[in-house]
């Protein structure tokens, strides 16, 4: 792990350098409902949630940079101060859960994983957006992070995939499309 802590330091001015071009395309693939409760993993400053909670009024981030979720609570957001490893929810608390240009910064990815996917309800949906390091410009950006010594680690799509091995998998697809990768996974409801 880091022993700087880049998000804190950013927490302030995030949106203004980053935000101001969110795109949602991530609303194609969550099927977000009124009456859905979401969790935004790594969530920051809200920019995503800020969009969604217009869908659903069950909308909470989870992050581990005090001053992001600072920002947040700004957009009258509700948040949880904590490590995506160890998520502070009952076991399946939540419709649909999204890692929006978060996973590579975890420093347990599998370990996050894991959490998110207990956290998730049955008939539950995790969308995960992720830079595709397939992409050249990703490749610049990834080589950026490592110089600014960030915790990331970048992983192909497929590799995400793989790491979703879950025994209660009901579908699992991936979607690619301008340096961006989406991975979708459906979990399933037990038999009666």
């Amino acid at each position: 792990m880091s022993k700087f802590d880049h998000f804190n330091l950013i927490g302030p001015i995030y949106d203004w350098v980053f935000g101001r071009n969110a795109s949602l395309r991530i609303h194609k693939f969550i099927d977000l409902e009124a009456h859905h409760t979401l969790l935004d993993v790594g969530g920051g400053t809200g920019r995503v949630t800020s969009q969604l909670s217009s869908i659903t009024l069950h909308a909470f981030i989870a992050d581990s940079a005090m001053k992001m979720l600072q920002e947040a609570e700004k957009k009258g957001l509700k948040t949880v101060n904590a490590e995506s490893e160890k998520l502070p929810f009952q076991d399946g608390s939540f419709d649909r859960i999204i890692m929006v240009d978060v996973f590579h910064h975890v420093a347990d990815q599998q370990g996050t994983l894991d959490e998110v996917w207990r956290t998730l309800r049955p008939g539950g949906k995790l969308v995960i957006e992720e830079p595709n390091i397939h992409n050249w410009v990703v490749k610049l950006i990834a080589l950026g992070e490592k110089m600014l010594m960030m915790r990331s680690h970048f992983r192909q799509p497929q590799e995400i995939i793989d790491m979703c091995d879950f025994a209660d998998v009901n579908k699992l697809d991936m979607h690619t499309e301008d340096g961006i990768a989406w991975v979708i996974i459906d979990k399933s409801i037990p038999n009666p």
